[in-house]
């Protein structure tokens, strides 16, 4: 590689770059942006397929509503995704920043902006509103991953939109501007934290975009690689940590190759340095494999430990067991119900000692979607013996009424019932 004497111009320009990678990382771009913007207007089960919805503490993730005394469901994802994305940054280097970083898609859909800002006047005027309105658009559909999209435009055209969805929206969309007009690919390189730790997350194997340097006799020394970097970096410096492996490089440096009649790839993928083989199975990527399935299995578990229903139970502080008339023991206990499913439900409640059969008043509760219940209830039953605290079973089977069919499902909590003295 000469890199003290200035770039050589060839006398036929080379094919436009980007007609390879770069068009695969725009589509790559444009469905995660449609996915994302239009995420939000999907309803599963009468709800948003992916909000939380602020007011009630609840998450909705595709027909299922997380409370947040349930938010260890959510903890057990986030750490299956953490180890998911230090496993495919191992593996596969900076795919995630070349490729599905926000920051990138978005700074790829502008590019428009760099060129008509230099020329002034009405185009650079355009280009402004044209990348404000963007991120108007952006900071909204933000919002509406916490605010039904429908809602929040008839509270906005309502003139009833709360001040703090105000102020969300028009930091996030100013913030957004000035990224996208002023910051660009510089926040990639001093700014990103991901960019700084790669150094601790990269290994001899991890798939990067590099020079390769056995073939330095090929290299003319145009220049191309190094002016079409949305960094600013020379890929032929060796691997640096301002590299977002987005591919322009390769795209520019390939019908160069080409024309020229020399085997493309002075400039490509390459697992390590370039010439060394490939080992994908290494002592790193199996330790990350196995803990992000171990964490994956975990969340599956988790997530099948939930039920519709929650059931607290406690004895009543108010109530002083005592002896019915009949000669039966009664007892009260205080019930926290709450249906976190998004169906009305209804609750049969029953208590359980050994083979003794107990009148529980109410028996039946019918809770709405989403209802948090508190309730007395009392219990009555003939329990032989002398006076003691008996450990019982208190159960709650709930099924839910738009399924007449469906089988019942139980919650059960173990509670102590008092056999009080006879009178």
């Amino acid at each position: 590689m000469t890199t003290s004497s200035p770039p050589r111009k060839l006398r036929t320009p080379p094919k436009r770059p980007g007609w390879t990678i770069r068009r695969w990382r725009r589509l790559v771009g444009a469905v995660l942006a449609i996915t994302a913007v239009g995420l939000p207007f999907v309803r599963v089960g009468g709800e948003s397929a992916l909000r939380f919805d602020i007011p009630s503490l609840r998450l909705h993730f595709f027909g299922t509503s997380i409370w947040m005394n349930e938010f260890f469901v959510v903890l057990a994802g986030t750490l299956f995704l953490v180890f998911l994305f230090l496993l495919v940054t191992l593996a596969f280097g900076r795919i995630w920043c070349g490729w599905m970083c926000p920051q990138t898609v978005l700074s790829e859909y502008t590019r428009f902006f760099l060129r008509w800002r230099q020329r002034g006047g009405a185009p650079a005027l355009i280009a402004h509103a044209a990348v404000l309105g963007l991120c108007l658009v952006v900071g909204a559909s933000a919002l509406w991953y916490f605010i039904e999209p429908v809602e929040m435009m008839r509270r906005l055209f309502a003139g009833t939109l709360p001040p703090a969805a105000w102020a969300t929206w028009a930091l996030l969309s100013w913030a957004l501007y000035v990224d996208l007009s002023f910051v660009r690919q510089r926040f990639c390189t001093g700014v990103c934290p991901y960019a700084k730790i790669q150094g601790a997350l990269f290994d001899a194997g991890t798939l990067v975009v590099a020079y390769d340097r056995r073939r330095e006799a090929d290299c003319v020394d145009c220049g191309a690689c190094a002016r079409v970097c949305p960094t600013g970096i020379d890929i032929r410096g060796g691997l640096q940590t301002e590299c977002i492996a987005c591919g322009q490089c390769i795209d520019a440096c390939e019908p160069i190759m080409r024309r020229l009649g020399r085997p493309p790839k002075l400039v490509g993928w390459f697992f390590g340095e370039p010439g060394h083989p490939r080992r994908l199975r290494r002592p790193a990527v199996v330790a990350l494999a196995t803990t992000a399935a171990a964490s994956f299995v975990l969340t599956i578990g988790v997530a099948a430990s939930r039920t519709p229903l929650d059931l607290v139970v406690s004895p009543s502080q108010a109530f002083t067991p005592r002896r019915a008339a009949s000669g039966q023991a009664v007892n009260a206990f205080q019930l926290a119900l709450e249906n976190r499913s998004r169906s009305a439900m209804e609750v049969r409640l029953g208590l359980e000692v050994a083979d003794i059969v107990f009148d529980v008043r109410p028996a039946v509760v019918q809770l709405l979607p989403g209802e948090h219940r508190r309730l007395t209830v009392v219990a009555e039953g003939a329990v032989p013996g002398p006076p003691r605290r008996i450990e019982a079973s208190f159960r709650a089977a709930f099924q839910n009424t738009a399924s007449a069919g469906a089988a019942a499902m139980q919650v059960e909590r173990r509670v102590a019932f008092v056999n009080p003295e006879a009178r």
